[in-house]
């Protein structure tokens, strides 16, 4: 996804639950928790990225966790409070800052920035007829990148499921 600095909350918004509803999974097991992680790890290596941790849950269980080389415990607590963010509204953590931004609102009148997250980073994993099964949590890069490395992690793991 590439920022378009004309877009307007409303269209980042709409873009983003049109991704979400893109990036819908049959079923989900650990297995799947852990190709999903090393398909994060291969986009942040390609991108010679370094410094992210990402975490993937399913359920309340983290089932996947990897902190590479150069990330430290605040990438670990910015990713726990995008899931937290996640966890709250069922969308991605990118998604709720721009629906409030819509709303003529911001976010953390609402919410503590030490709990939540609404920068990009965190997404939500669905099964469609059961709803959000798990989700994937990265920090390290900006608000945007982690943002795109959960989304191309999906979107590898998909084409090879």
């Amino acid at each position: 996804m590439n920022p378009q600095t004309t877009q307007t909350a409303q269209e980042k918004a709409q873009e983003l639950l049109a991704l979400e509803q893109e990036l819908v999974l049959s079923s989900f097991s650990n297995e799947d928790a852990l190709n999903i992680g090393l398909q994060a790890v291969a986009y942040i290596h390609e991108a010679k990225k370094s410094g992210v941790y990402i975490e993937i849950r399913r359920g309340e269980n983290i089932v996947f966790s990897h902190c590479m080389d150069g990330a430290n415990w605040d990438n670990r607590l910015f990713a726990q409070r995008k899931l937290n963010t996640v966890t709250k509204f069922e969308h991605c953590s990118m998604y709720a800052g721009e629906k409030y931004i819509t709303k003529g609102r911001q976010f953390y009148d609402y919410y503590a920035p030490q709990e939540y997250q609404c920068a990009g980073g965190g997404f939500p994993i669905v099964i469609p007829g059961t709803g959000m099964v798990g989700m994937v949590g990265v920090s390290g890069l900006s608000a945007a990148e982690d943002h795109e490395v959960c989304v191309e992690a999906l979107r590898r793991f998909l084409k090879k499921a």
